[in-house]
């Protein structure tokens, strides 16, 4: 059944529950909607609600439309689904972006495979009846939910909305996924411990050689470093193993050779023997990861350009530690050659060559992420 805005439902009594599925056209946007249960039948007393909308009808990121308009459309978008669930009371209901799947997880792992329920991925916003409570630990933990928005319904179902831009950050799983999925404490599915390993991409430099680093100032650190406080800085590495700035010769860290102990005590080595003459505006690098390859910051000519330097370059909203990140795992493939490295560089020239700056963060979190 497909409906237009003029036909749509007013309020929840409207609602016809004898269909299994429902397009509903609002202007521009198309939202689907499937009922089912794992066997595909219309049962609705066990059944879920399979919620499909476009990512640009709700992301940020991948809309064009201004975000006073996309915020009361949200709120909207998230009222009805709120008055569905009251009216159907399905298990589970699940909002998947199937128009532009690297926008969040793939909708298979948010696609319930069973009763009990068994779930890889939390979707962007779910809807989780009795018996799914009680499996994630009863209705208190999951109140406690870190998401952006937990409230109860009607029905006794709650509605968890992981993060208030639509998808944001989806690559990895949010604290939501490891609080009720893996059973983590609250503090732990927040702050969990870092699997990240440390390694200065400036450690195999002799001393004279040339690069790019790009550093905070040493109050902005941070677990995730935002791009508005990021500083690219031409160095050159002196012959105490310390980065200098290439043009005014003042101290900017050490270069850190000794990658044992715990993450916060190699961070410190960065600034573990700063010069008596260095002035107290210290920085430190937000290069500091096991992937970045030192040909990713290395300069054979003061005047020429990098893959740190022109990612540093690109209009985007897209996180460049990230970015760099994900560039580095591509880097540390077996096969990985000059020539793939010349090509790497030359697709972002071609992207700092766009004016599109919508286009670019597209493309970037479709191909690049």
């Amino acid at each position: 059944m497909t409906l237009d805005r003029d036909d749509a439902p007013s309020t929840s009594e409207d609602i016809d529950t004898t269909v299994d599925s429902l397009s509903l056209r609002l202007g521009e946007r198309q939202l689907e909607f499937n009922i089912g249960d794992e066997s595909g039948k219309n049962n609705i007393p066990d059944s879920y609600l399979d919620i499909s909308t476009a990512a640009s009808n709700l992301a940020t990121e991948s809309s064009d439309r201004p975000e006073s308009e996309r915020e009361p459309f949200k709120a909207d978008y998230i009222e009805l689904l709120s008055a569905l669930v009251v009216e159907f009371d399905p298990l589970y209901l699940a909002v998947i972006n199937t128009t532009q799947v690297t926008t969040g997880p793939p909708p298979k792992t948010c696609h319930p495979s069973g009763v009990p329920v068994e779930l890889e991925r939390l979707p962007w916003l779910g809807v989780y009846s009795e018996p799914l409570i009680e499996q994630f630990g009863g209705r208190q933990r999951v109140l406690d939910t870190p998401a952006w928005m937990v409230e109860e319904l009607e029905n006794g179902s709650i509605l968890i909305v992981t993060t208030r831009i639509p998808w944001e950050d989806y690559g990895s799983k949010h604290p939501a996924d490891r609080y009720l999925l893996d059973g983590m404490d609250r503090a732990d599915a927040v702050s969990p411990p870092s699997d990240v390993t440390l390694s200065d991409p400036f450690a195999s430099f002799d001393p004279g050689a040339i690069g790019t680093d790009i550093c905070v100032h040493q109050d902005d650190i941070a677990p995730e470093f935002a791009n508005e406080d990021l500083q690219l800085i031409p160095v050159h590495v002196d012959e105490h193993r310390n980065l200098r700035h290439l043009d005014t010769n003042a101290f900017v860290r050490n270069v850190v050779t000794n990658t044992t102990g715990d993450k916060a005590a190699i961070v410190k080595r960065m600034l573990s023997d700063v010069p008596a003459t260095s002035d107290d505006d210290l920085y430190v690098s937000a290069l500091l990861r096991d992937v970045i390859p030192p040909a990713f910051v290395r300069l054979d000519d003061p005047d020429n350009e990098n893959v740190v330097t022109k990612v540093m370059r690109l209009e985007t909203d897209v996180n460049k530690i990230k970015l760099l990140v994900s560039l580095s795992r591509v880097a540390q493939q077996d096969d990985f050659t000059t020539e793939d490295l010349n090509s790497m560089e030359g697709a972002l020239d071609t992207l700092n060559e766009l004016d599109d700056n919508e286009n670019i963060d597209q493309y970037i979190e479709a191909k690049l992420l």
